[in-house]
């Protein structure tokens, strides 16, 4: 499925360009930056290492607000950088944050794209907003080992059946997310039947909750009523098509009764301002466009708020706000803009969306709920005649909004232990050194500050310490120490029909993409999620031509022994250290990392009885499940192996039980220290 995904995606590249450009001719931002579409984001390699917050628009930016101003003001979390999907959300993040933040693109879901874009920023977290899932994305963030993780998860019953009609699709991806932080316990119960595991699942609430009118905002607000005058006005906010010509003739009914009212109409998509402006016009309503900047006048019966990133503003100069997309089957939008500026809200009767939320308002007689366009009118003109209930249902929205508060805390606390992971042990970029000949070196800083060629010179490190060959054959390993530590060299070579061609050159391709920085990159995203595997020193490319060699540089496992070399030389195993190798594998596997070779040689115990996972050559990151039983094979066939061509090796099919008793044993969460 993920294949035909990928075909689809590339074959309409061209035709979202098209798109594009022809959605260009009403907002030229569509015509800009199209190669951050395609993955570029070389322009902020200042914020590599850092923090991805993904916003599809500009509603998703304004409901993240609270969240990333949590995010700047600590810097536990890093530079941030903030993505959107339209120029109306990209020209958002600038107005909110400017400089404070880095902004670009999300690029197309396509694994060029994805690709690329996750590797240039190497992001130490990535945060996906509401319900944006992207599988090419899901699939390039989980093969480089970066956590993703979806915050203010909203799930509708019809979204998640959508999801379940492409389940062999969508089901990998969210498998793949590292922490899914739910809005309410509705979409939470959607998520898990959709395989999100459940100790990846926690309900945090509605990031918007924890919006709060700043200063300035309230000194529009007030500015701008006491500009509009003592006029009965109602804010009509987040409309649609068939919405607002439905609202514009009630309207239009509702003034024979109260003449002196206004409406203030805000269309949800920036492509419906002209289109409305034209509608108000054929109404021969007096109407004033908020984008030519003319004042209202006390003869203007609407004002059209064609203008983005001010809804908060309309909504709190109102004296009644209705909340869009409910009088038509769009299933409602969020009402906790209007409800913390304490206004009374109505609401048509399709709120699916939010539906958790608007049932808490409707039980606390906190929203009135309407059946149509001439209802909104209505109820407004009671609001208006009653000023004591007004001010009560007022006060039960205030107590209603007020208990939904903390969900920003609440949610970084849920994903702090994912950073930590990051801080532990992959916080800083390597070293890099480009030598003569093209040749390229990674080094991990707090080991070698500098990542220069004779790090994998033998003679240089005779002269600082001391060399000795461990390994036989093929894969023949070196053994160095000095003063600081000590450390294994292991050169790649090839194997089977390859290796009588060329025995250690491989084709040249991208320095990311080589055999060694691979490795490299995978140890460290292994460690940064606290699983027992070698720590990667330094990494090497050297170019001959069209061709690489390659070298990796390990710290050493004190008094590690891979498990065949003590079942062949020393003494058998037993269940304690098979449960504890069992529950190892099992953590590899539950973080989604695939051992390319795991067999008995790969697998070793210190002298404390940990257990650890070593040679991570050609390993990865991989969505699903099924083959991790044929990884489990493989391990079972190795040990099998080993016992047919020695009969004294301590192995006997017995020894299968407690190793899978360890693996599938429920595993706490507390990760072992490396």
């Amino acid at each position: 499925m993920l294949q035909a995904y990928r075909l689809l995606a590339r074959c309409g590249i061209g035709p979202l360009f098209v798109y594009l450009w022809w959605r260009g001719r009403k907002d030229p931002g569509y015509r800009l930056r199209w190669r951050e579409r395609l993955g570029h984001a070389e322009a902020l390699a200042a914020c590599r290492h850092g923090m991805l917050l993904h916003c599809a628009s500009v509603g998703e930016v304004i409901a993240a607000r609270p969240l990333i101003q949590r995010l700047l003001a600590d810097a536990h979390w890093g530079p941030l950088v903030v993505s959107c999907s339209t120029p109306t959300g990209a020209r958002q993040i600038a107005a909110d944050f400017g400089s404070r933040v880095g902004q670009v693109y999300f690029p197309f879901d396509t694994p060029g794209a994805t690709r690329r874009f996750l590797t240039q920023l190497q992001p130490r977290l990535v945060l996906l907003m509401e319900r944006e899932l992207w599988p090419e994305f899901l699939h390039q963030a989980q093969c480089q080992g970066v956590p993703v993780a979806l915050v203010n998860a909203r799930l509708s019953a019809r979204s998640a059946a959508g999801y379940q009609r492409w389940r062999r699709l969508m089901v990998p991806a969210l498998a793949s997310l590292r922490q899914v932080c739910a809005e309410d316990a509705a979409s939470a119960q959607r998520l898990a039947a959709l395989g999100v595991a459940p100790d990846r699942l926690q309900v945090t609430g509605n990031i918007k909750s924890d919006v709060q009118a700043g200063p300035a905002l309230l000194q529009a607000i007030a500015d701008t009523r006491i500009a509009i005058g003592p006029r009965p006005v109602l804010t009509a906010g987040s409309t649609h098509a068939g919405e607002d010509e439905a609202l514009v003739a009630a309207f239009q009914r509702h003034l024979v009764q109260s003449p002196d009212s206004l409406l203030i109409l805000v269309p949800r998509h920036p492509e419906r301002f002209p289109v409305v402006a034209d509608l108000l016009s054929g109404s021969g309503l007096r109407t004033v466009r908020v984008s030519q900047g003319l004042a209202v006048q006390p003869g203007t019966q609407v004002l059209l708020g064609d203008s983005m990133g001010e809804l908060m503003r309309w909504y709190g100069v109102a004296d009644a706000c209705f909340i869009g997309g409910s009088l038509v089957p769009r299933q409602g939008h969020n009402p906790l803009e209007a409800l913390c500026l304490d206004k009374p809200l109505l609401t048509g009767p399709n709120t699916a969306n939010f539906a958790t939320l608007f049932q808490t308002l409707e039980d606390a007689d906190a929203l009135l709920r309407v059946a149509d366009a001439d209802a909104v009118f209505a109820q407004f003109r009671r609001l208006l005649a009653d000023e004591a209930a007004c001010q009560a249902r007022i006060a039960r929205g205030r107590a209603v909004y007020q208990a939904l508060g903390g969900a920003v805390q609440r949610t970084l606390e849920t994903l702090r232990p994912l950073v930590e992971d990051f801080n532990s042990s992959a916080s800083t970029a390597p070293r890099t050194h480009h030598g003569g000949g093209g040749g390229v070196v990674w080094a991990d800083g707090e080991t070698f500050p500098d990542a220069i060629d004779t790090l994998f010179d033998l003679g240089a490190w005779l002269q600082r310490g001391a060399v000795e060959r461990v390994g036989a054959g093929r894969g023949n390993i070196h053994r160095l120490s000095d003063p600081q530590g000590r450390y294994l060299l292991r050169h790649y070579y090839r194997g089977g029909l390859m290796a009588r061609i060329s025995h250690d050159l491989f084709l040249l391709q991208p320095v990311a993409d080589s055999r060694a920085m691979q490795e490299f990159t995978l140890l460290r995203s292994l460690r940064g999620l606290g699983l027992p595997v070698p720590r990667a020193a330094a990494a090497r490319l050297q170019r001959v031509g069209l061709w690489y060699r390659a070298d990796i540089l390990v710290h050493e496992i004190p008094g590690a022994v891979d498990i065949a070399r003590l079942m062949h030389q020393q003494r058998s195993l037993n269940d304690a250290e098979w449960r504890r190798l069992g529950q190892v594998v099992r953590r590899l596997h539950d973080a989604q990392c695939q051992h390319s070779d795991l067999n008995c040689h790969n697998l070793m115990l210190d002298a404390q009885g940990q257990a650890w996972i070593v040679d991570f050559d050609k390993c990865g990151f991989r969505t699903g499940s099924d083959w991790k039983a044929g990884n489990l094979k493989r391990l079972h066939r190795s040990l099998r192996k080993e016992l047919r061509l020695d009969p004294q090796f301590r192995w006997d099919e017995h020894h299968w039980t407690p190793f899978m008793a360890g693996y599938d044993a429920v595993l706490s969460t507390t990760a072992i220290a490396p």
